[in-house]
């Protein structure tokens, strides 16, 4: 039977009172909490106890000191002379625990108190949340970017779209922690100047939304698992969760060492810094050198076995090119084209499905040399909500118009497409139809015949 145990930390060190009827209820079933660290409480086992928790704060103390300090010892000898034993410090949070079935509270001024949470919350939860907002800050412009530029593939690609999400419920999970935490100091400092308490923190809504984040942030990972039939791809998520993994542990046997060792908390405080710039640059740089090792591999780009190859040669020169035989919607063959295979024509489909759009390419080009074959090129964009669809449509638009200025981009008659809107550039051979559900963008390279291209908007119509 193991002697001792560890357990996540659930509440916010702020909720004094939560923690404190959390830690009697563990030593009511014989767990006496015996220290505390960034994993959590450890705790011991011994005989079922019927003691009384508090948690009070010393904000000059840190979590880089070597052991107590001066001012903690002399506060220390205060709490023993009010029948409080040390049972445990995390830097400014200090655990106590009584056998007294009433002992005296040690922070009898509540403008004190309040002052002492307000500082010890300053150096450890609103430094640590304002940092956890930084990411959302630097990567949701990134993806409000890729979105701008490609929204259909954006939105139909469930890793990017799903670790958007993340990043966009990290921003909102930190604010609503942030602006709850400001509350209570307002409602708070209220209650205190009219001669009250500290009110008592919002404890369902904090362990609510980090429950939250928690299966947020499970299910993106099961997602990534789940839908990437990519290899390489699951290789580094696993390898950068055993990376941050192992970094936490490694700072936390660092950090120890230290302490064990009598480092002075300047200069623990900077070495731990080192690391953390030294870790982080390690995972930076390492990034693109695992992506070209696993793409050289084969692993990150999904390969397929070609249905057979084909050399071509020009001018003494030779190279190897792969052919496809996908199932396309709509074929050459089915425009009217004679196909031999002398044309050595490549059939290929590319098609990404997330909760929000499926998006389709699919493309049949003939590779010989000699093939007066054209090639046709065209994607389908399936949006489920028509919000989306013309988001999507207006972004498409306009990017082309943007790509092709000066020449302008020129509407058609959607009637004899049986579309709502029709564009293309101006004697172009690039068509843009929106249906109600659909967005179809088709290129017939080499023939403008009006009869080939109804053909083609007629088979690709909902």
């Amino acid at each position: 039977m193991r002697d001792t145990r560890r357990q996540i930390i659930w509440y916010q060190i702020d909720d004094t009172e939560a923690i404190a009827r959390h830690l009697e209820k563990m030593a009511k079933k014989g767990w006496l909490l015996e220290a505390v660290d960034n994993l959590g409480y450890r705790y011991r086992r011994g005989e079922p106890e019927q003691v009384k928790y508090t948690v009070a704060f010393f904000p000059e103390a840190s979590v880089f000191d070597p052991g107590l300090t001066e001012g903690q010892e002399t506060y220390m000898d205060y709490c023993q002379a009010a029948g409080w034993e040390l049972a445990a410090f995390y830097g400014p949070v200090q655990y106590f625990r009584s056998v007294q079935p009433a002992p005296a509270p040690i922070e009898t001024d509540e403008l004190v108190k309040l002052a002492a949470v307000r500082r010890t919350m300053r150096k450890t939860y609103v430094l640590s949340y304002a940092f956890l907002l930084l990411l959302p800050a630097i990567t949701l412009p990134l993806y409000w970017q890729e979105f701008c530029y490609n929204p259909m593939e954006f939105v139909s690609r469930n890793i990017s779209l799903s670790t958007a999400l993340l990043m966009a419920w990290i921003a909102v999970y930190g604010a609503l922690m942030l602006l709850d935490y400001l509350f209570w100091v307002v409602r708070s400092r209220c209650a205190v100047v009219h001669g009250g308490a500290c009110i008592k923190p919002h404890t369902r809504f904090r362990l609510g939304i980090s429950g939250v984040m928690i299966a947020v942030c499970l299910a993106v990972l099961l997602g990534y698992f789940v839908d990437s039939g990519i290899s390489g791809l699951r290789i580094m998520l696993l390898l950068y969760l055993a990376f941050y993994g192992g970094t936490i542990f490694l700072g936390r046997r660092i950090l120890q060492s230290m302490k064990r060792r009598g480092v002075q908390r300047g200069k623990a405080k900077g070495l731990y810094v080192v690391f953390a710039l030294v870790m982080g640059l390690a995972a930076g740089l390492s990034m693109p050198l695992l992506f070209g090792s696993l793409s050289g591999a084969g692993l990150i780009h999904q390969v397929r076995e070609p249905v057979e190859t084909y050399t071509k040669t020009r001018e003494n020169v030779s190279w190897t090119v792969n052919i496809f035989h996908d199932d396309l919607p709509v074929t050459l063959e089915d425009l009217g084209w004679s196909v031999s295979p002398e044309d050595h024509c490549t059939y290929e489909a590319e098609i990404s499905r997330s909760p929000l759009a499926v998006y389709s390419r699919y493309t049949q080009d003939a590779l010989s040399l000699g093939s007066d074959l054209p090639r046709l090129h065209y994607q389908i964009f399936d949006a489920r909500w028509p919000w989306l669809l013309e988001e999507c449509w207006d972004r498409l638009i306009a990017e082309e118009r943007e790509r092709l200025d000066p020449w302008p981009m020129e509407m058609l008659n959607p009637a004899p497409w049986g579309a709502e809107a029709v564009y293309r550039p101006k004697d172009g051979n690039e068509y843009f139809l929106l249906y109600p559900g659909r967005i179809v963008t088709f290129r017939l390279s080499g023939d403008k015949e009006p009869e080939k291209l109804d053909a083609i908007a007629l088979a690709l119509k909902p």
